[in-house]
């Protein structure tokens, strides 16, 4: 199969679009042919950046007018259902943003609109390609660091304080569930992804900010097949700087803990993987976060080619979420959810 083979279709020109063409642009197998907006203006934009040659401002038209055989959905998930579905009516694969949709249902019916289509659905959860997660999984399958027993995943910016300011995704500040939604998604399906399926979740979340409709402080505390596991996420305070001469290259910090080692990861994306006797590094480049886009997205191609289903599949993406929904229950309702067993609390 030549390189380049197979044509696909962006909608959604705003944020996440930058991450998903510069990824698309690394990748040989695919080629973006259009690219869709509301905002037409934004549309022009990206294909000028980006080379590419059709514009349109109803994503509808684009799928009919073009030859495609794949789309790639980047708009906020008020949208994914209906986008979902008329991509499905034209028998084309979706490789949807997360996070995928505000309940279980709404993503159980995107699952079953592609099933009967017997199209390809993926969510664009980016994080476990994340280059340092793909390292610490090796090390992790290699026993460096014996038996794990605990995960710690920090992440601190300031975007609700001193007053709501999310940049390009203003309505950031009306979401009613906001950092965990948001947030929490991508280090949860992380968390799966390292070391399989939880047990339950106990969360405690917090609006700190006067500015916002949704929490922008959440601890959550998991327990998984041995592995006691914390997220800890704010978007409401100060981070510590860094060093002089250092940039921010992870989200946060992550801290995984085992019998015979410990594996640590700063914000300027250097990975160690530390024992009794000694000490090696992995350091990552500033454009890591492109990387894990890059990941994905080549994941989705090969899943294409081969016929195979995806690691960020629909079905698999409905545990990830029953995680992230259950923690709302939880803090809500001041009590550990336990997975699958508490499931009707959901619905």
């Amino acid at each position: 199969m030549n390189a380049k083979s197979y044509r696909g279709a962006l909608i959604g020109c705003g944020y996440a679009s930058w991450f998903h063409l510069t990824a698309w642009a690394r990748i040989e197998q695919a080629d973006i042919v259009a690219v869709s907006s509301r905002t037409r203006a934004k549309a022009e934009q990206r294909a000028a950046d980006f080379g590419v040659p059709a514009v349109y401002a109803d994503y509808r038209e684009m799928l009919d007018a073009e030859s495609l055989d794949f789309v790639d959905v980047a708009t906020p998930p008020v949208v994914h259902l209906e986008m979902v579905r008329e991509a499905a009516k034209r028998v084309l694969p979706v490789l949807c943003q997360k996070p995928i949709a505000a309940s279980l249902g709404e993503l159980q019916e995107m699952i079953r609109i592609c099933d009967r289509a017997g199209v390809l659905f993926m969510v664009n959860e980016n994080c476990r390609f994340q280059p340092w997660f793909r390292q610490m999984k090796t090390l992790l399958d290699e026993g460096s660091i014996g038996r794990p027993y605990y995960i710690n995943l920090v992440t601190r910016a300031r975007a609700s304080l001193p007053t709501a300011d999310f940049g390009v995704r203003p309505w950031f500040a009306e979401m009613p569930r906001l950092v965990n939604y948001e947030m929490g998604v991508h280090y949860l399906d992380t968390l799966r992804y390292l070391f399989g399926e939880a047990e339950s979740v106990y969360a405690q979340m917090r609006r700190v900010s006067p500015h916002i409709a949704g929490e922008d402080l959440a601890t959550l505390m998991l327990q998984m097949a041995g592995v006691t596991a914390l997220v800890d996420m704010s978007w409401a305070s100060i981070p510590v700087p860094q060093g002089e001469g250092q940039q921010g290259v992870s989200w946060g910090e992550c801290r995984v803990e085992g019998t015979e080692g410990t594996l640590h990861l700063s914000i300027g994306g250097l990975l160690r993987l530390i024992t009794d006797g000694a000490e090696r590094e992995f350091p990552f480049p500033p454009n890591s976060e492109v990387l894990g886009y890059q990941g994905a997205q080549q994941h989705f191609i090969d899943c294409l080619r081969a016929g195979e289903e995806s690691e960020t599949s629909g079905l698999e993406m409905l545990k990830t979420m029953e995680l992230v929904f259950g923690a709302y229950d939880s803090a809500e309702h001041e009590r550990v959810y336990r997975v699958g067993i508490d499931l009707d609390r959901l619905e």
